[in-house]
């Protein structure tokens, strides 16, 4: 493990000693990823309210048992597929020191290029639907809920720093520097995720929520 540590270290120097060949972000980088943020906001603003009436649960949770399955591939399913691809190919990346099989580099681009937009879209479409008229009409179900979809919201932004990476814009530090903030990245998606997971799945009473007490008219998440 010390060698290949070792030879992985040597390989990433190298890679930072070569000097960069561009210095300014490409404009199609540029174009690119507005082009992308305007369509997933477009998709998260037009498409139709399926969030669903939590009966109790965590909106967390109502939004992944409504409309099913629809809603738990769309929300769930997807982004952590992306997710989980993602850290399995840089695995095998920092494994083979770089000398992985081609597909794996390309599996690994477009996972990251799918991933950044796609959360953006669920990121507006629940802005949109659920946390404004939630928030406006006092209708959280206690911490626990809030934290649920605070943690899962706040996904959007280490997947869209990988997008971003994946086009160039971020991560131009170096071979180091990008597998390091790429690494990062994943990591801070898949802790939030987890902890979304966890508070969207208990019993929102439990963290000391009233449900006479709430103002909540049935909508969902």
């Amino acid at each position: 493990m010390t060698i290949a540590r070792d030879q992985l270290d040597q390989t990433l120097d190298t890679l930072d000693q070569i000097p960069e060949t561009r210095t300014r972000i490409a404009p199609a980088a540029w174009i690119t990823a507005t082009a992308l943020g305007i369509l997933a906001i477009a998709a998260g603003l037009v498409l139709p309210d399926v969030t669903g009436d939590p009966g109790g649960m965590t909106h967390y949770m109502g939004l992944l048992a409504a409309n099913q399955p629809w809603n738990l591939l769309l929300f769930m399913a997807v982004p952590v597929i992306l997710a989980e691809t993602l850290a399995i190919t840089e695995l095998v990346i920092l494994y083979t020191q770089g000398a992985a099989p081609a597909w794996v580099h390309t599996l690994s681009r477009v996972a990251g290029l799918v991933a950044g937009p796609w959360f953006l879209a669920i990121t507006t479409y629940l802005l949109t639907n659920a946390v404004v008229p939630l928030t406006t009409g006092a209708g959280w179900a206690g911490p626990a809920d809030i934290i649920a979809v605070g943690a899962y919201l706040a996904g959007v932004v280490p997947l869209v720093g990988i997008t971003l990476i994946e086009l160039g814009i971020l991560g131009r530090g170096g071979a180091r520097a990008r597998m390091r903030l790429h690494a990062t990245f994943v990591g801070v998606f898949l802790v939030v995720a987890h902890v979304a997971m966890i508070f969207g799945m208990l019993d929102p009473t439990l963290l000391g929520w009233n449900p006479a007490n709430s103002m909540h008219a049935g909508h969902g998440m």
